[in-house]
């Protein structure tokens, strides 16, 4: 394998899920349940995980609050004796893989609520000076092809050289406020830009004015959704702005030192061949169900 391919990612779990409460105060939202289009009752964090290990990454870890180990933890714990009894073969080969997942989960603790950015900060050691996946569990992907959303984009990093690049998917005008949204320009690599702009939520306005992407149509834009391939050099980037005290909205975020490796001409954009449902909000979740189940 290129020596440029990342060996472990990150999944945060550390969000208070307060866009879908009340049922997140009983139940983690990366716990929520999605039907997959070959008809299991899955949780998301396990779409994810699966996602991940299918695409030939051995470590993965889960950046969650403190005490919340006990939550996620029984996911990838064996069941009793007597449920496995009454459990169908498909249902205990199921079981079978959410153990095997289990050995290359790594729990890391966000000892307090900073922020995004400052999720990512605590998996620095952990991590070390390697190049990682960073993918959001409130996400779910599905490709046109045979190769995995994932595993398209580890391919681009690999082909570029091993330089940060995140996963773009067209989007209409209005959702942009919803997303970040980045434009750039093209490469020889007609799937891939070198970003030039990157900005978290703007306006469709702003959009407008700021963030025509190449080769789409008016009133659409490139919105990331969750999955980014970064270099260790973004945790000294976190590292400045969490010793500056350079809060957004009272938090740490991912995106101003995303948008300084954007600034030096060091992020590169992947369109990837594939849709995206989002599941971070109530009617996004309702829709994303019901058009992911029907893929």
């Amino acid at each position: 394998m290129h020596n440029h391919f990342p060996r472990k990612a990150l999944i945060p779990l550390a969000g208070l899920g307060t866009r879908m409460f009340p049922a997140s105060k009983t139940v983690k939202k990366e716990l929520f349940p999605v039907i997959t289009p070959e008809g299991l009752c899955k949780s998301l964090l396990q779409c994810s995980l699966e996602e991940i290990s299918a695409a030939g990454i051995p470590e993965i870890g889960l950046i969650i609050r403190p005490g919340d180990e006990a939550v996620f933890a029984p996911l990838f714990q064996p069941v009793s004796a007597t449920v496995r009894r009454g459990l169908p073969d498909w249902a205990r080969q199921e079981e079978e893989k959410l153990l095997a997942l289990g050995e290359k989960i790594t729990f890391i603790t966000q000892p307090s609520p900073e922020g995004f950015g400052h999720a990512v900060y605590c998996a620095r050691e952990w991590v070390g000076q390697d190049s990682f996946l960073l993918l959001l569990s409130d996400h779910i992907y599905a490709a046109h092809g045979p190769q995995s959303c994932t595993e398209q984009l580890l391919s681009a990093f690999q082909r570029h050289g091993g330089q940060s690049i995140l996963s773009l998917y067209p989007v209409q005008e209005a959702q942009v406020r919803h997303y970040g949204t980045a434009t750039g320009q093209p490469t020889a690599d007609p799937s891939c830009l070198r970003l030039q702009a990157f900005v978290e939520k703007p306006s469709p306005e702003y959009a407008r004015e700021h963030l025509s992407a190449p080769n789409l149509p008016a009133g659409q834009y490139l919105c990331v959704y969750g999955q980014y391939i970064l270099t260790a050099e973004i945790f000294t980037l976190l590292g400045e702005e969490i010793a500056a005290g350079r809060r957004v909205r009272g938090e740490f975020q991912l995106t101003p030192s995303l948008s300084q490796l954007v600034q030096a001409g060091r992020m590169l954009g992947y369109l990837v061949q594939g849709e995206h449902y989002d599941t971070g909000q109530p009617w996004e979740y309702l829709h994303s169900l019901q058009a992911y189940a029907k893929k």
